[in-house]
């Protein structure tokens, strides 16, 4: 028999938290703390303060939060990473603009780096484990595609970049691993989590992919126009509530789980960013490239991002989102919120460069520091 995921006390319960100083991993810390757990969370570096310093400025954290240096691509070690944890959440893994054969490397023996620690760990009864809705919807040409769990990435269609390759192999490692668990192993329950492109507010300078694109709407000198492309689009905080969520209710035991609230195009996206910011000094612009244009772009290499969006421009992408919100009871924020939410956060952070007209309306725009914090979001 699998042991058990019923709920112990949060107090006595150790969650290990991988890559802990990432953008999801940050609010999955964050959260968890404000529930009551004890955290491990590994980071590289403890000596990286840009890193490790939002982690040790957290609610509790000087309570109940050890960080632990470890590498995915070393195994040595892990084991006592692992050892005394009830849940992991294997959230680290490399999202780079662009991506190479390096990254795939990473994402599958760094999950399987950690799936073999917690089969050897008696003391861990559940993984959460992030993958992406690249696992889920790239590679597939029909128009009126719904995308649930029971879709994959499709390897073999020549558009699907070694990001969608390194999330869809990952999990299909994990997926392997686990089914293939016997008696002699720790028999610990998986879940896994895909959610669509992640928005929401930063609790640190570190940049991140969803940072990178987002943020640089913020100027024409950056982003002249919006691609023909749509996004599936969560906010932070959801995500991190739904490994939450996941890590204790026994009904996504073996599941694979779409994390997803709403679908936007990028020129949707830059039209609320104008209407929030344009006022405050930011020079957004909405208008929409022809596909000739941005292909055109693209082939002059000097933009890996135009390059990155290039295999997304198509029609309207859609994902159903039921299993979540049955297994999980998860409700969504709203999207609109969630960016402009983003953007004060990295404004906050230094991420993005404050203007005058921005610090003179600053006592009055709605963004509330607040809003960050999960009291009362696991209840």
């Amino acid at each position: 028999m699998p042991p058990s995921t019923a709920p112990a006390s949060p107090a006595e319960t150790v969650v290990l938290v991988t890559g802990a100083s990432g953008y999801v991993a940050l609010h999955c810390v964050n959260q968890l703390l404000a529930a009551g757990y004890r955290v491990r969370g590994t980071v590289r570096s403890k000596r990286n303060e840009q890193k490790v310093a939002p982690l040790l400025r957290l609610p509790h954290a000087n309570e109940r939060l050890e960080l632990v240096e470890a590498d995915l691509l070393k195994p040595e070690g892990w084991d006592d990473v692992v050892s005394g944890c009830t849940y992991v959440l294997h959230v680290a893994s490399p999202w780079p603009i662009v991506a190479d054969e390096s990254t795939v490397k990473t994402a599958v023996e760094g999950t399987l780096c950690v799936l073999r620690s917690s089969a050897r760990c008696r003391s861990v009864k559940k993984v959460v484990l992030t993958s992406s809705c690249s696992a889920v919807n790239d590679g597939h040409e029909n128009d009126e595609a719904v995308f649930d769990e029971t879709y994959w990435t499709n390897l073999e269609h020549p558009k699907v970049e070694y990001y969608a390759k390194s999330k869809t192999l990952a999990e299909r490692a994990a997926w392997e691993f686990w089914q293939n668990l016997d008696e002699n192993n720790n028999r610990f329950e998986l879940t896994v989590l895909n959610p669509t492109f992640i928005t929401g507010p930063v609790l640190s300078d570190v940049e991140n992919g969803s940072c990178t694109i987002i943020g640089r709407m913020m100027n024409v000198k950056t982003y002249l126009a919006s691609p023909k492309a749509c996004l599936g689009l969560v906010d932070v905080r959801d995500v991190a509530k739904a490994h939450i969520l996941a890590m204790t209710n026994e009904a996504s035991n073996g599941e694979r789980i779409l994390v997803h609230a709403d679908s936007g195009w990028f020129s949707d996206i830059a039209k609320w960013l104008f209407k929030e910011f344009r006022k405050q000094g930011y020079p957004i612009t909405f208008i929409t490239a022809p596909n000739w244009v941005l292909k055109l772009y693209a082939k002059l290499g000097i933009d890996p991002i135009v390059e990155a969006v290039l295999p997304r421009v198509g029609p309207e992408l859609r994902f159903d989102n039921t299993k979540s919100k049955q297994l999980l009871n998860i409700s969504y924020m709203d999207v609109r919120q969630s960016v402009i939410d983003m953007i004060y956060s990295m404004i906050e952070h230094d991420m993005i460069k404050s203007t005058k007209k921005y610090r003179k309306h600053q006592q009055k725009h709605h963004f509330n520091k607040s809003k960050v914090e999960p009291v009362g979001m696991l209840h």
